[in-house]
């Protein structure tokens, strides 16, 4: 009798789902860790379904009814067909109203009133109480319309134009607000200065360069080059006295001139006019030093005045070391100058003033280290002036001692409306034009309203650029928005683009002209573009035939100096990476300008709700009348966003919304052309967002982010893998072979590939540096290995004195 007996009774179901779960036997070990961690998936998925049979996946009727589907709006047949169409796999077009995460609906906060204009002009003082000249004066009510000075004027002029020997000489720091008129708080002291240079009988353009201003980017030094260009236009004798008939007029000539010195233009045409003579320059620093370093002509030494405008932008864009070297270049020409007059060796007429020191002006709008840095380099024994401080300047404290005493907040204006609305990722697209629609209707009495809108990357702006001017609900319409990409590759770089076009309309804005900014732009475009969304007219164009608002896409570039006009809101669809709450306050400096009002909006991702609280909490200060400012950011839900941008009833916007984010896939569809601008714009938008610093990478993290539903924001209907796989196949270089590994066929053949040009070439630079032997320049062996080790054959000839 066997007692070891064992019966194994198992049912048969039980037996199917072992041979199923046991996957595959034979094959390579990676498929059968797939089929096993498939299997291990479905059996988790099995035990959570709440039925009684583990095996049924039939869900039971408590688990509810699974959301039905939303119905596709668009037709099959209107599809472009694969003929004009590259061919693609079969594409999923997700909705964008599914599956979006749960957005908190912004409490209704009663808003609170605007405050007073922080940085509009003052109604107690005057221009003339100031002690301006009256010329100046004269010149800025009835030409430029600016009767009374603001805040930081009112500060800044009496320190500059008073008589006093201890301010007279003295350097300055000057802090004011974004917006509140630094521009000329230091441009009209420099003219008033050498003005009455005038009256000096050899005094013309050839005396040299006067004042030096350096701008951090070519826009803002066009933009000063241009108010400069204004103010040189004045009349040169009073309005009772301009037949010069008094005895008591002083006779003043017209040597004045201005230039504009900034990388991209002919250095030819610079150095010619700097060889005629620039009494008052504005440049960005690399030009500007590349002529003190080369352009002999170039007469800068009798400089009086050296303003470093924007100086926090100028230390965040590496110019530390140019910005050295362009003072010791000054001063490297002021020394050669006098020590040629010493020497008789000048052709200057005698007469000027060289123990006057020059006067350094920097101006930024925050103190940070590196700002103290660079003014502990470049200012000597500095006033310190502010906006909010008395008309007479106060002595500051070394540069090493103004943290403890100098507020680290920067507060934007307090007229200016701050509002943020936050966007599922796939809505971000149909968010924007939605804004933009409403922030045109609400200005339909307002002709010429501009709008500036920031992104985070070069891609990104040519991208949403040639999108809206492409885009149209009619899928047969081709692109005429803007110019081919053929135009514009074949016309030359190198001169001024003038047929080339840089506005662009869209069919979702009507009578709205679209613009970009950005730096990789050529410098003749970035003018242009910004002439044109100014609103500068040309004279021989038709202004009746001009659109009424403008849009500007651009990138950071933008958010420093730049003065444009009648900009009724700033729109920042990418939040900045880099300078935090500084960097959001430049930005939004754009609007609210000398007094006036404007609105700053902000799209905020679901995972980046914490940005609102902490930027609120960068930005607490105190305001002119030093009361706390407290600074709010009011909260729109995105579905009255929509409603408001796309208008019908009830739910009606979500299908307007559908079929304009439907065209905009289509456009990218069109070719290849579009599909990979939109790859390229989507890549460039996760590197740019993960260079947020660390200290906000708990609200900026790409991880947080969800791959598939921010493609859609790019119109993409391809899974991020597939955006991500052929866009970033780069052919990595081979590993070259030892000669000891390569087969000796291919040696002999990478062999035969050599003229004997190298060779010859070593022959030469051996016979040169006179190494010669007996075998006629040939190196040959001199008993020293590869690694200059001499072997013993050497060392005794060396001990015997042979090679002596």
């Amino acid at each position: 009798m066997d007692n070891d007996l064992v019966l194994n009774i198992v049912p048969d179901d039980f037996i199917q789902a072992t041979k199923a779960g046991n996957g595959k036997r034979g094959g390579r070990w990676t498929d059968r860790l797939k089929a096993k961690r498939v299997a291990k998936r479905r059996s988790r998925t099995e035990d959570s379904l709440p039925t009684e049979d583990a095996g049924s996946r039939l869900p039971t009727e408590d688990a509810g009814p699974r959301p039905a589907k939303r119905a596709r709006k668009e037709a099959p047949e209107q599809q472009p067909t694969t003929s004009n169409r590259p061919s693609r796999p079969t594409q999923i077009i997700s909705s964008l109203f599914s599956y979006n995460p749960q957005v908190e609906i912004p409490a209704k906060v009663s808003s609170s009133p605007i405050g007073a204009p922080s940085n509009a002009p003052l109604d107690a003082s005057t221009f003339s109480g100031l002690g301006l000249s009256p010329l100046l004066i004269s010149h800025l009510a009835n030409k430029m319309n600016v009767h009374k000075p603001t805040a930081i004027q009112r500060a800044a002029l009496p320190a500059f134009l008073s008589p006093a020997v201890d301010t007279a000489a003295r350097d300055v720091f000057i802090q004011s607000q974004t917006g509140s008129g630094k521009t000329l708080s230091f441009l009209l002291p420099i003219i008033q200065d050498v003005l009455p240079l005038s009256s000096l009988s050899y005094i013309d353009r050839s005396i040299g360069t006067l004042a030096v201003i350096i701008a951090p980017t070519r826009e803002l030094a066009k933009q000063i080059s241009d108010v400069l260009e204004t103010l040189l236009k004045l009349r040169l004798r009073p309005e009772e006295d301009v037949k010069g008939e008094s005895d008591n007029s002083t006779r003043l000539t017209r040597w004045l001139v201005s230039g504009l010195l900034v990388g991209g233009s002919t250095r030819t045409h610079e150095k010619a006019k700097l060889r005629k003579g620039v009494p008052i320059l504005v440049s960005t620093p690399g030009r500007l030093l590349d002529h003190l370093q080369n352009t002999s002509a170039f007469n800068v030494g009798k400089c009086r005045w050296l303003v470093l405008d924007e100086a926090d932008q100028l230390m965040e864009l590496g110019f530390e070391e140019t910005i050295t070297g362009i003072i010791k270049g000054l001063d490297g020409r002021r020394r050669l100058a006098k020590q040629a007059i010493a020497e008789g060796k000048s052709a200057e007429v005698g007469g000027w003033d060289w123990e006057r020191r020059r006067r350094t002006i920097l101006c930024s709008a925050t103190i940070r280290e590196e700002v103290q840095k660079l003014a502990g380099t470049a200012l000597i024994n500095p006033l310190m002036i502010k906006a909010t401080e008395a008309d007479k300047p106060t002595d500051v404290l070394p540069m090493e001692h103004t943290n403890s005493t100098q507020p680290k907040t920067f507060t934007p204006p307090s007229q200016l409306s701050q509002k943020y609305v936050v966007v599922p990722l796939k809505l971000r697209l149909v968010a924007l034009v939605a804004l933009l629609r409403t922030l045109v209707a609400q200005a339909q009495s307002n002709r010429g309203t501009k709008i500036v809108v920031f992104l985070s990357c070069t891609d990104s702006v040519d991208f949403h650029w040639k999108l809206l001017a492409g885009s149209t609900m009619d899928d047969d319409v081709e692109d005429s928005g803007i110019d081919s990409d053929e135009d514009i590759k074949a016309e030359p770089q190198t001169k001024p683009l003038v047929s080339e076009r840089v506005q662009a309309t869209c069919s979702f804005l009507p009578n709205v002209s679209v613009y970009r900014l950005h730096g990789s732009l050529p410098t003749s475009t970035r003018l242009a573009s910004i002439k044109a969304f100014s609103g500068i007219k040309s004279k021989n164009k038709d202004s009746s035939q001009e659109p009424s608002y403008s849009v500007l896409l651009c990138t950071s570039v933008a958010s420093r100096g730049l003065d444009l006009p009648l900009v009724r809101a700033v729109i920042q669809y990418d939040l900045p990476a880099e300078g935090g709450a500084t960097e959001y306050v430049h930005r939004v400096g754009r609007t609210a300008r000398a007094g006036k009002g404007g609105e700053a909006w902000s799209i905020v991702g679901p995972s980046e709700v914490g940005w609102v609280k902490w930027v609120e909490e960068k930005m607490q200060g105190k305001s002119a009348n030093d009361t706390k400012q407290n600074v709010f950011l009011t909260g729109v839900a995105v579905e009255s966003l929509l409603r408001t941008g796309f208008g019908g009833k009830s739910s009606e916007y979500e299908e307007r919304a559908t079929e304009v984010q439907l065209a905009f896939e289509r456009w990218v569809l069109r070719g290849k052309d579009n599909l990979a601008m939109a790859r390229n714009a989507f890549l460039s938008y996760m590197r740019a967002y993960a260079t947020h610093p660390s200290s906000e990478k708990h609200i900026f993290h790409i991880r947080h982010l969800h791959m598939g539903h921010l493609a859609k924001a790019f119109a993409l209907r391809d899974a991020p893998t597939n955006v991500t796989g052929t866009s970033l196949k780069v052919k990595q270089p081979k590993l070259r072979q030892s000669k000891s590994q390569q087969p000796r066929e291919a040696a002999v053949k990478d062999w035969e590939q050599h003229d004997g040009d190298a060779e010859k070439r070593m022959k030469a630079i051996v016979r040169a540096q006179g190494r010669l032997t007996k075998k006629g320049g040939v190196m040959i062996s001199s008993g020293a290995s590869e690694f200059q080790i001499s072997g013993g054959v050497a060392l005794e000839k060396l001990v015997q004195g042979d090679y002596f």
